[in-house]
């Protein structure tokens, strides 16, 4: 399939995604609760989701190296995903774009900053609170990304594509998405702490988190920028992701 003039204009999503990650397994309650337990088990799950330390994770869940990695390694796919779909990519068949975006996931998740900063107990009900340090690679690509989109529809528009195949298109745009995100990843920095309180689901056999805790956590892992439908900036202000912060 050939283009036309104007046929495909690239544009990102209204409020760049939420990578959903739902994975963990359960603490064995048999062993023990206690503030100091509940903090180790959710430090363990974020470690396992984006550090793929697995020690702490291993000993506390019982899950094998195996099943551990395959944690980490479904987060990976699954934030690979979401950037693609963020950035209007398709996975051309046959072109490495999805590994690239992969190796991608990695390096963003390794500067992962988190602790957990406070753990209460109000009549049985333990909650565990993490300070998240957002990582900002979304925010300090915000602007070379979208010049680069509205070069991208520029030349669409003047025909420069018309004699390109629409799978040599895609691999194009994306190939320049993946060089803006990849050549930032060095700059990398975490903003300012971010608290998210999740509970701790405990039966007295077994403890977790749920599923949308687990997703309120990973919410705040990446920071980046709100746009309406018309492109505009509805940010906070005073948004300061772009600051040092702290790592575990």
């Amino acid at each position: 399939m050939k283009l036309k003039s104007g046929f495909i204009a690239k544009r990102m999503l209204a409020g760049i995604f939420t990578a959903v990650m739902i994975f963990s397994l359960a603490g064995c309650s048999l062993l023990g609760n206690s503030k100091k337990t509940y903090a180790n088990y959710v430090t363990s799950l974020l470690d396992a989701n984006y550090k793929a330390d697995f020690t702490n994770y291993m000993k506390i869940t019982k899950a094998t190296e195996e099943e551990a990695q395959s944690v980490y390694d479904d987060g990976i796919d699954y934030l690979a995903d979401a950037l693609m779909t963020a950035y209007g990519i398709k996975d051309v068949e046959g072109s490495d774009i999805k590994d690239q975006f992969k190796t991608l996931a990695k390096d963003v998740y390794s500067h992962a900053g988190y602790e957990v900063s406070n753990v209460t107990n109000t009549d049985g009900t333990y909650t565990v609170t993490v300070t998240i340090y957002p990582i900002d690679l979304l925010l300090i690509t915000y602007d070379d990304v979208v010049a680069y989109i509205e070069n991208m529809n520029k030349r669409v528009a003047a025909g420069d594509y018309n004699d390109y195949e629409l799978d040599a298109y895609e691999t194009e745009y994306a190939q320049g998405i993946l060089d803006i995100l990849t050549a930032a990843v060095p700059n990398i920095g975490n903003g300012d702490g971010v608290d998210v309180t999740v509970t701790i689901q405990d039966n007295g056999e077994y403890y977790y988190i749920s599923d949308d805790d687990f997703l309120a956590l990973d919410k705040a892992m990446l920071a980046s920028k709100q746009v309406n439908e018309n492109g505009e900036d509805t940010s906070a202000a005073s948004d300061s992701s772009s600051e040092s912060g702290s790592e575990n």
